[in-house]
């Protein structure tokens, strides 16, 4: 059964994962030089993870959007589309059912964001791609953004579960994952970060559990 939940919220979210995939891929070619469009560039990056701030509005346009939509598309696109009155009344745990759905959402995410971020350091990595000088350390800012995006995903997942007004209080945790996103990213101590990171993320879960348990569907 877990099998079979996770597979159909594979399936489900295969459009947006697609769109996210071919976004990092423009965007490496920018990065890395390849024209993949007539209208690239074709210019390296000339200081990888330092100078330009191509990746980092990636991150923020395409890993929160990603973050967001999948997060909502989960949750109240399913509920308007009265999947959850299948769902939830099967013979298995809400537990299970959300847990599998926040398993694949989460892990999208991080996946295709956390690759681009990789392949575009090892490229960064390799001699004889650009002349400047490269270091590990310098992919901390990227790695730390990276961190903070599944914040924008619970914060809409927990409003695509919660009750709530549309036009009020409904979208206050998508709304407050954005706010707390930028704050762990912006943390110039990357510990500092994770540490609120981490705590956010739990208080995001268990409030999810909660109303996931508690609601009536």
């Amino acid at each position: 059964m877990y099998k079979a939940l996770v597979v159909k919220e594979l399936r489900e979210s295969a459009g947006l994962a697609a769109l996210a995939v071919l976004a990092a891929v423009f965007l490496l070619g920018e990065l890395t030089g390849v024209r993949l469009t007539p209208w690239s560039s074709g210019r390296p990056a000339e200081y990888p993870f330092v100078s330009g701030d191509e990746l980092y509005v990636f991150l923020w346009i395409v890993g929160a959007g990603l973050g967001g939509t999948l997060g909502l598309k989960q949750t109240a696109w399913e509920l308007w589309q009265g999947t959850y009155f299948f769902l939830l009344h099967r013979p298995v745990r809400r537990r299970r059912v959300f847990g599998a759905k926040l398993a694949v959402g989460g892990g999208l995410l991080l996946g295709i964001t956390g690759a681009t971020i990789l392949v575009f350091a090892l490229w960064a990595a390799t001699p004889g791609h650009h002349a400047s000088p490269f270091l590990w350390s310098m992919t901390g800012t990227a790695w730390q953004q990276w961190f903070a995006m599944p914040l924008v995903y619970l914060g809409a997942f927990l409003s695509g579960i919660r009750p709530g007004a549309w036009y009020g209080s409904r979208f206050a945790p998508l709304l407050a994952g954005f706010a707390l996103a930028t704050l762990v990213a912006s943390f110039p101590w990357w510990w500092a970060g994770v540490a609120v990171g981490v705590i956010a993320m739990a208080a995001y879960l268990a409030a999810i559990f909660m109303c996931a348990e508690s609601r009536d569907y």
